[in-house]
């Protein structure tokens, strides 16, 4: 087996009971536990090796299982007590809020550790936002002050709290409908709303979409659709609209199959998902620079756009850079001037510079694989 299949089959005995191939000296391939650290299931994987006895004592690749594991359990106490306490400011404060992504999904895995996350993510409405970061600071939580274009971070406790102001990924079709979030919002307690159902799943299908055409989008979100599906946590007939809208519907389509195919054994062949199912493997959690590189000049249809677009993002993004621009549209030139020069001598250069480059070097293979699979999925 290879260790795609030896994660997966393992995956599926830890959430459902699968039963094992019996094949216990393949589990401890040092290329299994690469792999699943890289989507960030290291933690589950190692749960299911414990718990069948396929571990050897005394030996470093255990060793980085159980720390994995023990990991895992305790920065859940962390996220879960943080989160209480945020839930308690906010309240208080009579602030409505949104519980976002993983603080809603983990509270459906079997136990609330086995989903992790690098973060707590929250939204509140813009108008309340000043009153809500005093609120949180007086309470504990730092920030750096820095607002990026919807949200803001703060720290308690070495847990990294997301505070959104708005939901945005700089797709326009996608962020048109996340602008209705509060439309599709229901009182859950207190300040506390709750997406409603379908626009929840939504909301991670098109953030997984996000990912997924920036270079990749890993395992884990298909953990939490496959967990969404086996709980019946929604109705299809109220998510499709929403797809639809945004051109997601053959996304879906591929992610449903993709899920079943890891998820539940699905072993019906079918060429283009094996493809997808390849390109999220190689790039990890939220893949990796060379397949965003890619990826990203696939989008713009080749090299010398992208690097256009390096230098010349649309007015939308700029007016993010150079908020002022809302209301002296004219001087967008000059805005470009600065970027280009920031870009090129400022404290970023290297970063910017690499770009150009990994865009030179990248493979005209890599490129054309990911124009396909843009193309087959109705990307324009």
């Amino acid at each position: 087996m290879t260790a795609g299949q030896m994660m997966f089959c393992l995956l599926r005995n830890e959430l459902k009971g699968d039963p094992l191939p019996e094949e216990p000296e393949s589990f401890r391939d040092p290329k299994l536990y690469r792999l699943s650290k890289q989507h960030d299931v290291c933690h589950l994987v190692a749960d299911a090796l414990i718990r069948n006895n396929l571990l050897l004592p005394e030996d470093s690749v255990t060793e980085a299982y159980n720390r994995a594991l023990m990991t895992a359990v305790y920065r859940e106490v962390q996220i879960r007590q943080t989160t209480e306490k945020i839930d308690s400011i906010f309240q208080k404060g009579q602030i409505p809020f949104i519980p976002l992504k993983g603080t809603v999904i983990r509270k459906l895995y079997p136990e609330p550790w086995m989903r992790t996350s690098c973060d707590i993510d929250i939204l509140i409405r813009e108008e309340n936002l000043s009153r809500a970061v005093e609120l949180l600071k007086a309470d504990g939580f730092q920030t750096n002050g820095k607002m990026r274009s919807h949200d803001i971070s703060l720290f308690y406790n070495n847990v990294h709290f997301e505070l959104h102001y708005c939901l945005r990924d700089d797709i326009k079709q996608i962020d048109s409908v996340f602008q209705r979030v509060w439309d599709y919002a229901t009182p859950a307690d207190g300040s506390e709303y709750l997406e409603k159902p379908a626009f929840f799943v939504f909301h991670h299908l098109a953030h997984m979409f996000y990912h997924f055409v920036h270079g990749g989008c890993g395992v884990r979100p298909f953990l939490d659709f496959w967990i969404l599906r086996r709980k019946n946590f929604y109705e299809e007939s109220e998510l499709l609209p929403l797809l639809e809208e945004c051109n997601l519907i053959r996304f879906y389509e591929c992610i449903c199959k993709l899920t079943d195919r890891w998820l539940e054994g699905d072993t019906e062949p079918d060429e283009f998902t094996d493809t997808v199912g390849q390109y999220i493997l190689a790039g990890g959690v939220y893949g990796d620079s060379e397949s965003d590189n890619a990826a990203s000049i696939a989008r713009k249809k080749g090299r010398t756009r992208y690097l256009f677009s390096l230098v010349f993002p649309p007015f939308w993004h700029m007016r993010l850079l150079y908020p002022w621009l809302k209301r002296f549209p004219v001087l967008l030139p000059f805005c470009y001037v600065d970027r280009a020069l920031k870009k090129m001598f400022g404290k970023d250069r290297n970063q910017s510079w690499g770009k150009v480059n990994r865009t030179i070097r990248q493979k005209s293979s890599n490129v054309s694989s990911m124009e396909a699979i843009l193309k087959e999925l109705g990307v324009e």
